[in-house]
């Protein structure tokens, strides 16, 4: 492999945002992902793109305004996958925190974002809630405050466009590709990787390496000589999806819950599903091996009908489960999970000295971090000789990632150019409209492949929305290697209620065509793409033949685990 003058390992939002940076500022850059881009906890969130108001609590004023500051900056730069969304926080009379203290942190809350876009709260009276929210829990309810976030339902593609700007500024964007050493050489760092997929072995050289690989940080700094101490103190969040249900409120909703007082979040998605969660449990294990537990799906299904009793959700109303583990710095003398703070870090190494570290970040802020990280960086390492300091300059893009677009979103105007993609398109109205949701301005792409070849315009079975030329898109432009990468996070079939069982072998068949595939491959890439699935206890697995008798990997069951 080429050498580079900055090598960042792990491809979530917040490494890809480090590179994107790095690469914006003129060095020349590569990133590697022992997985695929999103694979960890970037596709494990709550998607949501908020403020912070939480963080408020923990007197952390800095980081709120950061987070709303970068909230307004992505309404703006991604469109597309970014839209404004409203919440209400409903005051009930077991709430650890008064209505008063609510109402304070609301007006702290539109203080702190003076220059959005979206509005200001609003305050409803017990009458109002229960005249806009009929189906919540009356029993000492007194008010609420209802105010806007933003929600990327797609949280995905915000990495996926993140690599492609990567690769559009010169850099290179590398998957399924492992780190199995590092050591400090004469020009920098010497880093010694395996592709999981071909099992080659290869070699990366960089003048400087950012380990920002979130819950592996640690594991990474593993392959080294540096003998740090623990930066990584994770916590696992899980999340479930579910139907409509009866008294399922139009907004999201932010409750306190009544048995431990976190919060919990009841969110529409844009498929008309539900996402509930999150847990927030303190982790030791691999990040990878993360699943939900029965007592976090029994503890939030009691949440949510204690929130709205008309609802009457069960294990059987849940489609599938989400668990992933948040990189926060390493807290020994935190009391609870939530006592951990949100803010984030760059560790310079003692003994590798042009090796970083990142701990912390948030999908909100994942910008805002790779800029910081950047400045880190350059503070403490110079480009080697004059050649190389002019290069990056004449290779830099002035203000760095501050107000660039992401590629989907790279139009005059982004209102306009849906009115117009829908007017003129040949492709169905909802099929259109998912690319649109998905792709942004980069639809054009797939009108163009379909052109092309008329067979990619066939829907996918089980997905009358979805085309095949999204398949084609995935594995030429968008770094795809695996059906995973296609189904889960390229084309986010995954999160449909048949959690994309219907069409793997549709793709999969595309996905030969692209990539050369023989007949024992596809069927190898069919089973990892089941075996995949299982982790998220999707209810469209029951029945099936190959099921796991292991609880942590079968639908939801009775069976409690932890808590």
């Amino acid at each position: 492999m080429t050498p580079v003058d900055i090598l960042v390992i792990g491809g979530g939002v917040n490494g890809l945002a480090v590179a994107r940076e790095a690469a914006a500022r003129g060095w020349s850059t590569a990133l590697v992902d022992g997985e695929d881009f999103g694979a960890g906890t970037s596709g494990t969130s709550s998607r949501l793109i908020h403020g912070g108001i939480r963080y408020l609590e923990n007197l952390e004023f800095h980081l709120v305004r950061e987070s709303l500051r970068e909230r307004e900056r992505l309404l703006q730069t991604a469109p597309h996958l970014v839209k404004p969304f409203p919440l209400l926080i409903p005051f009930y009379r077991h709430n650890q925190r008064s209505g008063f203290i609510m109402r304070l942190g609301m007006f702290l809350y539109d203080v702190l974002s003076f220059d959005k876009s979206t509005p200001l709260h609003t305050s409803l009276s017990r009458t109002g809630v229960m005249e806009k929210y009929p189906g919540l829990e009356t029993a000492g309810l007194y008010g609420a405050a209802l105010y806007y976030d933003a929600q990327v339902a797609n949280a995905e593609r915000l990495c996926i466009e993140q690599a492609l700007d990567v690769t559009a500024f010169g850099g290179h964007v590398y998957n399924h590709r492992k780190v199995v050493g590092l050591t400090e050489s004469a020009k920098g760092v010497d880093v010694r990787l395996t592709d999981t997929l071909t099992g080659r072995n290869l070699m990366q050289s960089a003048q400087v390496v950012v380990n920002a690989s979130g819950p592996w940080v640690d594991k990474v700094l593993s392959h080294s000589e540096e003998e740090t101490g623990r930066l990584i103190g994770g916590t696992k969040g899980s999340h479930m999806t579910v139907g409509p249900f009866p008294g399922a409120p139009a907004t999201g909703v932010h409750y306190e819950a009544v048995s431990d007082g976190r919060a919990i979040l009841v969110l529409p998605l844009p498929d008309g599903n539900y996402l509930i969660g999150s847990t927030d449990i303190f982790f030791e294990g691999d990040p990878a091996e993360a699943v939900m537990s029965d007592d976090e799906v029994t503890y939030l299904l009691q949440e949510v009908n204690t929130l709205i009793p008309q609802a009457h959700l069960s294990g059987s109303d849940v489609l599938h489960t989400v668990s992933g583990i948040r990189p926060l710095p390493y807290s020994p003398n935190a009391q609870s999970a939530a006592q951990v703070s949100r803010n984030h870090h760059v560790s310079t190494h003692p003994r590798i000295k042009n090796l970083f570290s990142i701990s912390g970040g948030k999908l909100t802020t994942h910008r805002a971090l790779g800029e910081m990280a950047m400045n880190v960086v350059e503070k403490h390492t110079r480009p080697r000789g004059t050649l190389a300091s002019w290069r990056r300059v004449f290779r830099s893009r002035p203000g760095g990632t501050k107000n660039l677009k992401l590629p989907g979103a790279r139009c005059a105007d982004w209102r306009q150019f849906q009115k117009d993609f829908l007017e003129h398109t040949t492709l169905p109205r909802p099929t259109a409209q998912r690319l649109l949701g998905l792709y942004g301005v980069r639809a054009r792409k797939i009108e163009e492949l379909i052109c092309a070849d008329p067979a990619l315009a066939s829907s996918l079975p089980g997905h009358n929305d979805s085309v095949g030329a999204e398949v084609v898109l995935a594995v030429r432009e968008e770094f795809a290697r695996t059906l995973v990468d296609v189904v889960a996070r390229r084309m986010l079939l995954s999160w449909s209620d048949d959690a994309g069982l219907d069409a793997v072998d549709a793709v999969a068949d595309i996905c030969a065509r692209e990539l050369q595939w023989d007949e024992s491959r596809v069927q190898q890439e069919v089973q990892a793409y089941r075996q995949w699935i299982r982790q998220r206890r999707p209810r469209a697995y029951e029945g099936m033949s190959d099921h796991s008798s292991n609880p942590a990997t079968n639908p939801i069951s009775t069976k409690k685990s932890e808590h």
